[in-house]
């Protein structure tokens, strides 16, 4: 296979973040994407019995402990006029799963590039797919965990909502902003092996900062803008009010969402790029 290799050392900053050479770049790489996207899939599930079918029970087993706490103890709402627990539950699950593909993506891209350093020391290899590859694996176990969700939904509305419709705009600025903070943390975790330490702890922050498990007009609004400056907050917030409450994604804020998306990938994917060249000095 013939694919055009992009030097980092050649190639300048403003080279590295034209969205559309970025494209084309890993477009060249799409039968190595698939294998290895494959390969994460199935080292996933690899020596498990149920294999795939934990991709339907882990989501539930969550949702099911965090409804208990925060539903019916704490006893949570999303703020909907005549809101029901069920809705709560649908809702919270939702959330919880665009959550997993933040967290899932942040917990591995630190040790991405050590873990594979035999691709950086012995081989030409485009690391840049990796990050992308582990992303898509995740993808597979969140859109099967989406199917019980969708199923409920029937079940407990009788149809699902047009807006949900939205779901599939809504998780392009998701992908964007994970890929870009994913190729970040990867080529920062080839130098700085605490940030490893570091995330699960930053995770949990970000989760109860991400308005997953409440509406974020629940804030004060003295202190509502720093919800609002979250990403994770306003998509996930987006994708429940869509999904389960039938309302459609404000366009401007999703517009501002998707731009500033599409700047952190570039960004992340240009610094990676940068930073790629000394992965080998340091493996």
């Amino acid at each position: 296979m013939t694919v055009s290799y992009i030097s980092s050392n050649r190639s300048s900053w403003r080279e590295l973040l034209l969205p559309w050479k970025i494209l084309r770049h890993l477009a060249s790489y799409k039968s190595l994407l698939w294998q290895f996207t494959k390969r994460e899939v199935e080292r996933r599930y690899r020596g498990t019995l149920l294999g795939l079918f934990w991709s339907f029970m882990t989501p539930l087993l969550m949702l099911l402990v965090y409804t208990i706490v925060f539903g019916f103890i704490f006893r949570g709402s999303y703020g909907h006029p005549e809101e029901t627990k069920v809705q709560f539950a649908l809702g919270l699950f939702c959330g919880l799963l665009l959550w997993d593909v933040i967290a899932g993506s942040m917990l591995v891209a630190p040790g991405l590039i050590v873990g594979n350093a035999n691709f950086v020391t012995k081989v030409i290899f485009p690391l840049e797919i990796l990050p992308i590859a582990m992303i898509s694996s995740t993808l597979v176990h969140t859109a099967i965990g989406f199917i019980p969700l969708l199923i409920l939904l029937v079940i407990s509305q009788g149809a699902i909502a047009l807006s949900a419709t939205s779901l599939f705009l809504i998780f392009i600025p998701i992908l964007f902003y994970t890929l870009g903070i994913a190729w970040v943390l990867s080529a920062l975790g080839v130098f700085l092996r605490d940030i490893s330490a570091m995330i699960p702890a930053l995770i949990t922050i970000l989760m109860f900062m991400s308005a997953i498990f409440f509406s974020i007009t629940a804030i004060p609004s003295a202190w509502r803008w720093m919800m609002i400056l979250n990403p994770a907050a306003v998509l996930i917030s987006m994708a429940r009010n869509a999904l389960v409450f039938g309302e459609w994604p404000n366009m401007v804020m999703y517009m501002m969402q998707l731009i500033i998306s599409i700047i952190v990938a570039t960004s992340g994917y240009a610094l990676f790029m940068k930073m790629k060249p000394a992965f080998a000095d340091v493996l």
